[in-house]
């Protein structure tokens, strides 16, 4: 294999980040609730039409009048909003799960994820489902986690691609 080929593989899968408690801890925080992310879109995205039916009927709670046009609304979106909810729940997943590691690629894919999650609704719905909450909670994990990367890296000499020689490769002879 070509060295430079082999040096790139090699620093895109290496561990680049040390990872501490309070880090692990709020990456399973967002781990947490890209579950509950995804589960919420898997439940509306298979079962739109009962949820739908049980929200319009008369068994839904009367202490909930005021949600239920705001939920008639959310609930009847297209159902490719769901499918890419539930696609970005699943990245942010993977991001957290590669984060909790100490990859920096998972920062790429949980950003990723929270723009799919703040844009998608937002390109469906319209301005009516932004939420200033939401965007300053995943601006402060995200803007955290990329602190925590940039100041917490390992030191570039101890990194595996730095160690790879040229008596490794096997193609240059």
């Amino acid at each position: 294999m070509n060295l430079k080929i082999k040096r790139f593989i090699v620093r895109v899968f290496d561990k680049s980040i040390k990872t501490g408690r309070f880090f692990r801890f709020m990456v399973i925080m967002s781990a947490l609730y890209g579950l509950c992310f995804m589960l919420f879109n898997a439940g509306v995205l298979f079962a739109k039409n009962n949820i739908t039916s049980y929200i319009a009927g008369n068994n839904f709670p009367q202490s909930f009048f005021f949600y239920k046009e705001n939920l008639l609304f959310f609930v009847s979106a297209n159902r490719m909003l769901y499918l890419i909810c539930f696609i970005a729940g699943i990245l942010i997943l993977y991001g957290c799960h590669l984060l909790f590691r100490g990859y920096k690629w998972g920062l790429l894919f949980y950003t990723i994820a929270k723009i799919l999650q703040i844009a998608a609704p937002v390109f469906f719905l319209g301005h009516r489902m932004i939420a200033i909450g939401d965007i300053m909670i995943i601006l402060l994990f995200t803007v955290y986690y990329y602190w925590y990367a940039f100041t917490h890296n390992i030191d570039k000499t101890e990194r595996k691609y730095n160690q790879i020689t040229d008596s490794e490769d096997s193609t240059t002879a």
